[in-house]
């Protein structure tokens, strides 16, 4: 249709024709489709775009064609992108008065976005190998900024630094588009943008594409340096409040930024493009601030167990290419031949499951732990070194100082650090997140809610169940019915997610108020556990731990066990260590932060204790972390031996990881003084090396005995070996009579389950459990690292929910 058939609408109609053949215009059957906000605004830039020799058709924001191929979308960000005066979303590119005949801008400056928008589709199209379908206009400058990078490049990749290509991803903007519209989506995404500035130090902004991604280029730098500047960048980012207009109204959103990056090699920008996006898509599903480093499948972290940015396509794509190359030699291959590799390969399987074995791993500890020093203790005797007493001595000392800190440890815990007075007016908002995995907690999930709606806290509280479930259950819809009926609890079930990291990540997202507390979906709280923790939280602490009682001690003998050893852990262990250390530790349950703080630490599901991870990581910010033996909570105990196996080898495993992850940094924290050094020296370092010392007497003992020498040999009565035996085996009984005296009343009535306890932790629970650390570490080191669900009994209620029944 030409201009004279356009009516009212002039010369700004715009006209169905191809582009002329000319030199550097776009090839044919290539369209261009402007999508701006107001139509005439499109059709004033599409007939200036026509003058360039292109094909244009005008749109609405909204439509979609999947009919038309090849085809260059401009849309109202990418031309407020190009004009300072319409940076913003809310200023129209042609003023009111006079649309459509005169500009808002100037017109040479429209005039100046059409020829960049012809120059960048000329560019593209000439860079693009593999069909017009690739275009993307937005992109346009971060191909150049790639380009710039790959081309001195080579030098400082070889020294382990390289440009990296980011993309940041906001988690809720899809929420946010849906609910409060395009303008203040653009809005928000304008504003993370001008942070992103401001906290990086940018000297040129991130490109935004109309998905709201953000994208740049950062120059070479150490890893470890740019991980570090992109972890503030999300902390800041989470830590903030943002304010966008909805209509008359203004809005304050909190987001959870999501951050993807690759380094930029020599490979083609829209791949690097879409790895950088990949990588961010698998931040925004953990939901944990830290930023995701794409890297090809089978290596780097994949290969340790993490997901790879993209696995789900180019892993694919990978087999593909392997089965493509093989059938020409299997062809030439004999059919014996074939059937022989297949064998091997079958034995190769067949010894890896064996190898892999946790019983395989438990058996070479003990080679490790005692085959090597006493083959150690034979090597040095033929070369006639003697090391036996050196190395008794420090046996001793080793054993002797543990005992001792634990015996301190206990002395501490008689009087812990009491919280301060509850400060006078209303309690501020409440959040608690109960994070659950409901195929395996469904038969508890109810009474954990019933406990959860009964607490007594004059604030305003919210409870959000944030589960996760693999397949719809019967219990959902019972699930919802609760939420009716109760305005405090909120249901919300996450999508995509396999951890309780991710659902309470997920929860922080709609969580409300000033602190928040984390419990596991067997816990039943006591009824004033909300109104405590507020006493530590208004004053210098940020996060305080509560303990953790088990209620279905009377459901087994290894039950009973775990009840006391929880009694010795959360009424003992952690006070007096809080109180010896100069910091405590959240343990994953019962614990409450200050929410600001925990949205600015999150919980990392990649780590098998993200609860301990997050409580170094915040002590190593300067967080102040509390114990409190009297905020009390009720839980479930494993009732077997295998699922007690398989919670305390996680557990051991994830303590290593935090360990080797954090210990150096501890050391050099300037947060942390020197005691607190010392006990984080402690935690980190020794704690992982003890299980492999407190075993190293046996070895020793057993060369005296085999090899003995006139003069030198077991003296049973000898007062090294006396005050050894006494101290080290008497731990379990101290441990018994401390958890005795601060056990809760209802644990502490069943008299026989500390004292079964104080002999079988000295017998067999101890060096039990410092062996399953043992196996922990060869996983970890192996890179063998599989989450395994604690089974649920079935619910037990606690005694002072039926005290209050009654």
């Amino acid at each position: 249709m030409d201009a004279e058939d356009g009516g009212a609408v002039g010369r700004h109609r715009v006209r169905a024709v191809h582009p002329p053949d000319v030199a550097g215009a776009a090839p044919a059957g290539l369209w261009i489709r402007v999508s701006l906000r107001h139509r005439d605004e499109s059709e004033y830039l599409a007939d200036l775009l026509q003058d360039h020799g292109l094909a244009v058709r005008v749109a609405q924001p909204d439509e979609d064609d999947p009919t038309v191929t090849n085809e260059i979308v401009i849309n109202q960000e990418l031309v407020a992108g190009l004009i300072p005066a319409a940076r913003r979303a809310d200023t129209p590119l042609l003023s009111p008065a006079d649309r459509p005949q005169a500009p808002r801008v100037p017109t040479h400056e429209l005039d100046a976005v059409a020829r960049r928008l012809v120059a960048s589709i000329q560019r593209r199209v000439e860079r693009n190998r593999r069909g017009l379908a690739h275009l993307a206009l937005e992109d346009e400058d971060i191909f150049d900024d790639v380009a710039i990078q790959q081309g001195g490049g080579r030098r400082l990749r070889l020294v382990g630094r390289e440009g990296v290509l980011v993309c940041l991803r906001v988690s809720e903007l899809g929420r946010v588009r849906e609910r409060l519209g395009a303008q203040a989506t653009w809005e928000l995404v304008s504003r993370v943008r001008d942070v992103t500035v401001a906290e990086l130090g940018l000297a040129k902004q991130p490109a935004l594409r109309s998905n709201g991604e953000l994208l740049w280029v950062l120059p070479a730098a150490p890893a470890a340096r740019v991980r570090k500047q992109l972890e503030q960048l999300n902390a800041a980012l989470a830590s903030r409040s943002f304010t966008v207009r909805a209509g008359d109204a203004e809005e304050h959103l909190r987001i959870t930024p999501a951050v993807g990056l690759v380094g930029v090699s020599r490979t083609d920008p829209a791949v690097l493009i879409g790895r950088a996006r990949a990588a961010a898509v698998t931040a925004a599903s953990r939901l944990d601030l830290e930023p995701c480093t794409w890297e090809p499948p089978g290596e780097g972290a994949s290969a340790q167990g993490e997901p790879s940015a993209d696995a789900g396509a180019t892993g694919r794509q990978g087999g593909a290419g392997r089965q493509g190359a093989a059938p020409g030699r299997q062809g030439a291959a004999p059919a014996g031949r074939s059937a022989r590799a297949r064998a091997v390969a079958a034995a190769w399987r067949a010894a890896g499951r064996v190898i892999g074995s946790t019983a395989a791993q438990a058996l070479l500890s003990f080679v490790l732990a005692l085959g090597l020093p006493y083959l150690y203790y034979t090597l040095t005797a033929q070369f006639g070194v003697d090391v036996l007493g050196p190395v008794y001595a420090f046996i001793v000392l080793a054993l002797v100082g543990t005992a001792g800190s634990i015996y301190v440890e206990g002395l501490l815990a008689l009087d812990p650090i009491r919280p301060p007075a509850l400060p006078p007016g209303d309690p501020p908002p409440a959040t608690v997140i109960i994070a659950a995995y409901l195929p395996n907690e469904s038969a508890t999930i109810i009474d954990t809610l019933e406990a959860f709606l009964r607490i007594n806290y004059a604030g305003p509280l919210q409870v959000i169940l944030a589960y996760n479930t693999p397949h719809s259950l019967p219990v959902e819809p019972v699930l919802q019915e609760m939420a009716r009926d109760h305005s405090r609890l909120v249901v919300l079930r996450v999508s995509g997610s396999t951890s309780k990291a991710q659902n309470v990540n997920a929860a922080l997202g709609i969580a409300t108020g000033y602190f928040t507390g984390v419990f596991d979906a067997d816990h039943h709280p006591a009824a004033d556990s909300l109104t405590r923790a507020w006493r530590w939280l208004s004053g210098s602490y940020d996060i305080v731990q509560g303990h953790c009682i088990i209620r279905n001690g009377g459901a087994s003998w290894l039950s009973r066990m775990v009840a006391v050893e929880f009694e010795s852990m959360y009424a003992v262990g952690h006070p007096g260590r809080a109180k010896l250390h100069g910091f405590g530790i959240f343990g994953g349950s019962n614990g409450y932060w200050r929410t600001d703080i925990l949205r600015r630490v999150r919980m990392r599901p990649r780590m098998l204790t993200e609860d301990i991870d997050s409580s170094v990581r915040s002590i190593l910010a300067g967080v102040r972390i509390a114990s409190d033996p009297a905020l009390l909570s009720f839980e479930l105990a494993p009732t077997t031996l295998r699922a007690l196996t398989r919670q305390r080898l996680r557990w051991a495993q994830g303590w290593f990881q935090v360990s080797r992850k954090y210990f150096g940094a501890a050391l050099a924290s300037p947060a942390l003084n020197r005691r607190q050094k010392a006990g984080a020296a402690f935690l980190l370092g020794w704690r992982e090396l003890y299980p492999w010392i407190s075993i190293q007497i046996f070895p020793l003992l057993g060369y005296l005995l085999l090899h003995p020498v006139p003069g030198r040999g077991v003296h049973w009565a000898m007062p090294f070996f006396l005050f050894l035996t006494l101290v080290t085996t008497g731990v379990g009984v101290a441990q018994s009579l401390f958890a005795y005296l601060l056990a809760h009343p209802d644990v502490r009535r069943r008299r026989r389950w500390f004292l079964v306890y104080a002999l079988f932790a000295g017998l067999f629970y101890t060096e039990y459990k410092n062996a399953l650390a043992r196996v922990a570490q060869i996983k970890e080191i192996g890179g063998e690292r599989q989450w395994r669900v604690t089974p649920r009994q079935v619910p037990v209620p606690s005694p002072a929910y039926q005290r209050e029944s009654a």
